[in-house]
């Protein structure tokens, strides 16, 4: 049976399990073809509901090998950028998370998806798609100073009114770009940290603690003439 027909006929967590078994025979058997069909049908009628089905359950490929291994889908990035635009959220969180998992790879594309972001956030359409979003950001402003200066007000957009839940993945974002913000921004983040190191969640709490972990790393930066211990060649 073609992918194009498996996808067609699946849904729900049957969709699911399909996508996890045509991205293992991608990253275990090497099957390309799989993965460049996927990437072609993430696209498909992309403003038709009838085929979010095809279109989501692909892109769930896609998303498995990128996260995996993003050598393989990196190069193919452009043409996975019409499917931010797709019908049904699925198909846009999965694929912005593919922008994320490449964007070391494949920088100017993966830049394309920034505006992408920005409406999911502006949006908070759900908690997947807001969350998906805060973590491309972190992948993209973990890679150097001048990213982080760029995603960093996207990202306190989104510590302003987080949903239900999300706080989880924005702590995530803000731990992968902290190294590469400044001490002001670091203190925005640290504070973020701060409001939810107590939460109800025990997830959310440790997310938090390790944000506020990093004020020791943030003091030692600050003041770099003090002694960061003996080599190992001075006796």
């Amino acid at each position: 049976m073609s992918i194009f027909k498996q996808l067609s006929e699946n849904k729900g967590t049957v969709s699911s399990a399909l996508g996890k078994e045509l991205a293992q025979m991608v990253l275990q058997e090497s099957r390309i073809d799989i993965l460049l069909e996927c990437i072609d049908l993430s696209t498909y009628q992309a403003s038709s509901p009838v085929s979010k089905n095809i279109r989501s359950g692909a892109a769930k490929v896609v998303e498995i090998v990128a996260e995996k291994q993003p050598e393989l889908v990196a190069p193919h990035l452009e043409k996975l950028i019409p499917a931010l635009a797709a019908e049904e959220p699925q198909t846009r969180w999965m694929i912005i998370r593919v922008m994320g998992f490449c964007a070391l790879l494949n920088k100017p594309v993966a830049y394309k998806a920034l505006a992408y972001a920005e409406k999911y956030i502006a949006a908070k359409e759900g908690l997947i798609i807001a969350s998906s979003a805060d973590l491309y950001l972190g992948d993209l402003g973990a890679i150097s100073r001048e990213d982080a200066r760029v995603v960093f007000p996207l990202l306190e957009q989104s510590m302003e009114k987080p949903i239900e839940n999300e706080q989880d993945w924005l702590l995530e974002a803000l731990f992968k770009v902290f190294h590469n913000l400044d001490k002001a921004e670091q203190d925005r983040v640290l504070r973020f940290g701060e409001r939810w190191q107590y939460s109800a969640r025990k997830s959310t709490q440790q997310r938090a603690k390790r944000i506020l972990r990093m004020r020791g790393s943030q003091q030692a930066a600050s003041n770099p003439g003090t002694d960061r211990g003996r080599s190992p060649s001075s006796g």
